[in-house]
């Protein structure tokens, strides 16, 4: 496949309502997850999660598409193309989420068209994976950028888990922070895009992945079976050994642990499986979730977008990194991302 860099980024998250604002909150360490409305009746209190702010807040498809509109449009507001001749590839909920909006699939791209006032282009779609959905939307960039359909694609993702229903849901199976259970996840909302050229095109400096990695048949969330990271390990190998790296070679990672004790074993198994000798630096590990809550699949282009602010900055420990993803159905996926400067 075509090498791809990712070139802008936008976001709207509990935050900040843009890529810059957003990105430098995640920085400072300034957290969205708050006290919420949702209520805890089993404890008798209010549930934290991450919110975000909008002027007239609701449930349903269209406030998904308030979500992600203006992060899609500060993409294709820089981008070296006419708005309507670049694709949206848009991910979102998976099919066997609890309370899914009825009609998503086939709404949502109709209501977030509408709000950017573009035609529909023949290779938008929606990918309804869930957190892993923005790497099978950066794969089919690939392809529409290789095949000529295109000369950029926007790789987008948009999720809401602070619904009372499906916040009652996952509490049902335990996988909520409350007073009683410290196995969980904040619930959180998010929209957030990136802007996908071929590597090299862009004007600016860029953000290049350099290796990707996508596979099934890790034990599902739901399911009461240890997860032993055997996948994740795997793809993260595949991963480095398309970029030509080892893990030493690389400075931080960049993942979706949600605060579930699994993803924390599951990214405890890499380096303990995969790294052959002790580094002379710290190598970090980022979790935006830890501000944001869990957004599902706004996951992939959210952490591309925080890769992409630290290495514009240089703030980062390095300009190379690794970026790995999990989903509830047991879909698994790992990046090799390296920021690089055209000067």
């Amino acid at each position: 496949m075509i090498p791809v860099s990712v070139l802008a980024a936008g976001m709207v998250t509990p935050v900040g309502f843009n890529f810059e604002s957003s990105c430098a909150a995640i920085r400072a360490g300034v957290s969205g997850v708050k006290q919420s409305y949702l209520w805890d009746g089993e404890n008798g209190s209010n549930l934290s999660a991450g919110r975000v702010n909008l002027p007239h807040w609701w449930h349903g498809i269209g406030k998904l598409a308030d979500l992600v509109a203006p992060a899609i449009w500060e993409c294709l507001k820089v981008a070296p193309e006419l708005p309507g001749r670049i694709p949206i590839l848009l991910g979102i909920a998976p099919h066997d989420r609890p309370c899914r909006l009825p009609g998503l699939d086939t709404e949502i791209l109709d209501e977030l068209e509408w709000r950017l006032d573009l035609p529909r282009h023949p290779e938008s779609t929606v990918i309804p994976i869930g957190n892993v959905s923005g790497v099978l939307g950066i794969q089919r960039a690939q392809y529409i950028l290789e095949a000529g359909l295109a000369r950029y694609c926007i790789v987008a993702g948009v999720d809401s888990l602070v619904a009372p229903d499906v916040v009652k849901a996952y509490m049902a199976q335990r996988r909520i922070v409350t007073k009683t259970n410290s196995d969980g996840f904040f619930p959180g909302e998010a929209g957030c895009a990136v802007l996908i050229g071929p590597e090299g095109h862009g004007s600016k400096d860029e953000l290049r992945i350099t290796g990707l990695a996508y596979g099934t048949g890790e034990v599902p969330a739901a399911s009461e079976d240890p997860s032993r990271g055997r996948l994740l390990t795997k793809l993260v190998r595949e991963a480095l050994a398309q970029a030509g790296l080892k893990m030493e070679d690389t400075f931080y990672r960049n993942t979706d642990i949600n605060g579930e004790r699994a993803r924390f074993k599951e990214a405890a198994f890499i380096p303990a499986r995969i790294q052959r000798k002790a580094l002379p630096y710290l190598h970090e590990i980022w979790h935006p979730i830890e501000y944001l809550g869990e957004i599902g699949a706004a996951n992939v282009p959210c952490e591309l977008g925080v890769s992409l602010y630290y290495g514009r900055r240089d703030c980062g420990p390095g300009p190379r990194g690794i970026c790995h993803f999990a989903g509830d159905g047991g879909e698994r996926a790992a990046m090799i991302v390296e920021y690089r400067r055209t000067n």
